[in-house]
């Protein structure tokens, strides 16, 4: 506490002749950081009680006393002798020679003219966004060199100043779009939003608070080649990884990974991830029953058994840093055994059209154009015979 503090530095420069010495840290001087929510209960009263104090401590500690440099006290000179000052110099006039020899060029943005569209569902994210500003400009940075990536945020009505914060972070970008629902639907929803307001065919979606590091779709975006419909994050592959996230919701997750091998005819490891490239036209026309956590899901099992391909890209899932997850874990695994149950039924006892593919719908579509035309033919066959 300051008040004993204040009465240790005080009695301290009336008794003692040798300086009192203290430090602070750098983020003590920012009482507006992001709140870690991963950290213990002890490290947040620790780390972030009475940080709007900091400010006036200092100011009253430089008032009150005499500061020096560590130099000073101890009577050390601060000129360097003339060869000192010469060897420095040369020194530095090396080091720059050095360091401009070898910095690169930086690469020219747009260098090609693949467009890809990275779609950002976020409800109530209004602590994470600073630092997913901070990372989606240097994701920008990497994948301009091969693509032209557009940004599609969708607010799905936040309770918070996301949206206000949104447009304050990201409004004046050319490449940036703010799409916000009137109503909360869910991740899922969200998603879909993007697909449908995304102008590329091939197009990501990722977890605004950054479980996954978004500098990996730079890996997973070339997986997506003409045979592919979908790449999907899997934290649970042999390659892939998981930091501090408890073990019940591991246990909880794999399960359901578990069971739905069993249903679909994609055998993966992970079938929650909402960290995706997409191929647009592949997963546009699905009709979701579920709009949230669990549509993410739905959507991979649909595109599963209407014959799409899938491929699993092995990534590393983080525990959340900022602000706290939305999904309500009871309601999710009831949830998942009744869209296990849906797609089982779909897959071994339902109607082929339901799950209808864009490719078959072109090849009717096509197969009717050809009888229609067969059909023109034969009328004017028999309009020149008369």
């Amino acid at each position: 506490p300051y008040t004993l503090l204040r009465k240790s530095v005080r009695r301290w420069t009336e008794n003692h002749d040798e300086p009192f010495v203290f430090y602070f840290h750098v983020w003590e001087l920012d009482p507006e950081q992001p709140r870690i929510s991963a950290a213990s209960s002890y490290n947040r009263v620790r780390h972030y009680r009475k940080l709007d104090k900091m400010e006036w401590i200092l100011k009253e500690n430089l008032q009150l006393y005499n500061f020096v440099d560590a130099a000073e006290f101890l009577g050390i000179k601060s000129e360097p002798s003339a060869v000192a000052d010469g060897l420095s110099l040369e020194s530095r006039n090396l080091n720059s020679k050095v360091s401009t020899a070898n910095v690169q060029p930086p690469a020219t943005a747009g260098g090609s003219d693949i467009p890809v569209s990275i779609i950002i569902p976020c409800y109530n994210e209004e602590p994470t966004l600073p630092y997913l500003a901070n990372t989606l400009k240097s994701l920008e940075e990497a994948l301009s060199k091969n693509y032209q990536p557009e940004f599609i945020f969708v607010d799905d009505c936040s309770k918070d100043a996301t949206f206000e914060r949104l447009k304050e972070l990201f409004g004046a970008r050319e490449n940036v779009r703010i799409v916000r629902h009137d109503i909360n639907q869910g991740v899922a929803a969200g998603i879909m939003t993007g697909l449908r307001a995304a102008r590329a065919e091939i197009v990501c979606s990722m977890d605004c608070d950054c479980t996954y590091d978004p500098h990996e779709l730079e890996k997973m975006l070339p997986l997506l080649t003409d045979s592919v419909d979908l790449v999907t994050a899997s934290p649970y592959h042999a390659d892939g990884g998981v930091r501090n996230v408890p073990e019940w919701r591991l246990f909880l997750s794999k399960g359901a990974s578990w069971l739905y091998r069993r249903v679909l005819r994609s055998k993966l490891d992970t079938y929650t991830s909402c960290f995706r490239v997409y191929r647009r036209s592949s997963v546009i026309d699905l009709n979701l029953r579920e709009t949230g956590f669990l549509g993410v899901a739905e959507m991979l099992g649909k595109l599963d058994l209407r014959g799409g391909r899938i491929v699993e890209y092995p990534a590393v899932l983080e525990v959340r840093l900022f602000g706290f997850s939305k999904m309500k874990t009871a309601r999710t695994i009831f949830g998942h055994l009744k869209l296990l149950s849906h797609l089982a039924k779909l897959r071994f006892f339902g109607n082929p059209g339901a799950i209808e593919t864009s490719l078959q719908k072109e090849n009717l579509e096509a197969l009717s154009k050809k009888k229609k035309l067969a059909a023109e033919k034969r009328r004017w066959a028999r309009i020149r015979e008369k």
